[in-house]
C-alpha cells in the first residue's frame, strides 16, 4: 500500500475542544460532541467548519482504517462503536499473541467478551491466537465478522459466539475451558437499557476470570468506557483478584490521540494483568 492509498482510508484526530472533537475519516472530516474536551480548540474555525454531517453525507459503509485494523464505518452507527481510543491496546493485544506463540509454539486462547466491532478479536487473530469472540447482539457479531473480512481473517481460528458474556464466562468455568488472555470491554448499550454496570458486576466478572486462565497465561485486559471510573479502582479491583497469581497490574487513562500538537482526549480507564511484564 502507498502512502497515498493509506492516507485516504485512515482514521486520524485532527483538532479537540470546545465540547467537540475533529477528526479524519478517510475521505472525510467529521465532528462529533465529546463532553470531556472542555479545552480551547488549536485549529481555525474554517476548518471545523469542513467537518460533514455523517448521517447525511456518507451514503454507504467506508472502509476505515485505524491502526493495524480495518472496519466498515456505517452512516447509521457512526465512528463511536468502532473505538479508535482502543488502538494501543489493539497493538499491545497483538503483540502478547505474537510473542506467547513465539514462546509456547502454539496459538494463544484468548477470550474477548463484550466483543463489539471486534478491533481485540482481529488483533489477536492477526498475531495467530484461537479467539471467541462473545457478545450479546447478533447485529454486533455480523458487524464483526464483516470486519474479519475485510481484514482477511475470515479463515482464521475465531468462534463467534452470540450469547450473555457474563454468563458464557460462567458456563465455560464450569467446564473447566482455559484461555490465556482474557478481555473485558464492556460498551454501553445504544438503546439506554441496563446491561453489565461496572461498579455493581465487573468484581464478580474478575472472579470468574481468574477460574479461566491456563496455567502459563498472558494475562486479563479489562477497559472501562462507561461513565467515570478511575485507573485507581480498576488497579485495586486487578491486584485484589490477581495478585495471588504474581506477575504485574498497569492501570492508565484511554486517551484519543492524534499528532503531537493535538490535545489527547481521556476516554476512559484500563487496566492490565500480565502474568510477565
Amino acid at each position: 500500500m502507498t502512502e497515498h492509498e493509506a492516507d485516504n482510508d485512515s482514521y486520524e484526530l485532527l483538532d479537540s475542544g470546545g465540547g467537540r472533537v475533529l477528526e479524519k475519516l478517510g475521505p472525510l472530516v467529521s465532528s462529533r460532541a465529546c463532553h470531556a474536551a472542555w479545552w480551547r480548540r488549536k485549529l481555525p474555525g474554517a476548518e471545523w467548519r469542513r467537518a460533514v454531517e455523517l448521517k447525511r453525507d456518507l451514503k454507504e459503509p467506508l472502509k476505515l482504517r485505524i491502526g493495524p485494523l480495518r472496519f466498515w464505518l456505517s452512516p447509521l452507527g457512526g465512528l463511536r462503536p468502532l473505538a479508535p481510543e482502543l488502538e494501543e491496546l489493539w497493538e499491545r493485544t497483538e503483540a502478547w499473541c505474537a510473542s506467547f506463540l513465539d514462546q509456547q509454539r502454539r496459538p494463544a486462547r484468548v477470550l474477548n467478551l463484550f466483543g463489539g466491532a471486534g478491533g481485540f478479536t482481529l488483533a489477536a487473530a492477526q498475531a495467530g491466537a484461537a479467539v471467541a469472540h462473545v457478545d450479546a447482539s447478533a447485529d454486533a457479531i455480523k458487524r464483526a465478522r464483516d470486519h474479519a473480512a475485510i481484514n482477511t481473517l475470515t479463515n482464521r481460528d475465531i468462534r463467534w459466539v452470540v450469547d450473555d458474556p457474563v454468563k458464557f464466562a460462567q458456563r465455560e468455568r464450569t467446564q473447566a475451558v482455559r484461555y490465556d488472555l482474557i478481555v473485558i470491554d464492556p460498551q454501553v448499550p445504544k438503546d439506554g437499557k441496563r446491561g453489565f454496570d461496572i461498579e455493581r458486576d465487573l468484581g464478580a466478572l474478575l472472579g470468574v476470570a481468574s477460574g479461566l486462565l491456563s496455567d502459563k497465561p498472558i494475562g486479563v485486559l479489562v477497559t472501562c468506557r462507561q461513565g467515570f471510573v478511575s485507573p485507581t479502582t480498576l488497579e485495586h479491583l486487578m491486584r485484589q483478584e490477581f495478585s495471588v497469581f504474581g506477575g504485574t497490574v498497569v492501570a492508565e487513562e484511554i486517551l484519543l490521540t492524534g499528532a503531537e500538537s493535538v490535545p489527547a482526549v481521556p476516554c476512559g480507564a484500563t487496566a492490565r494483568w500480565l502474568k510477565t511484564a
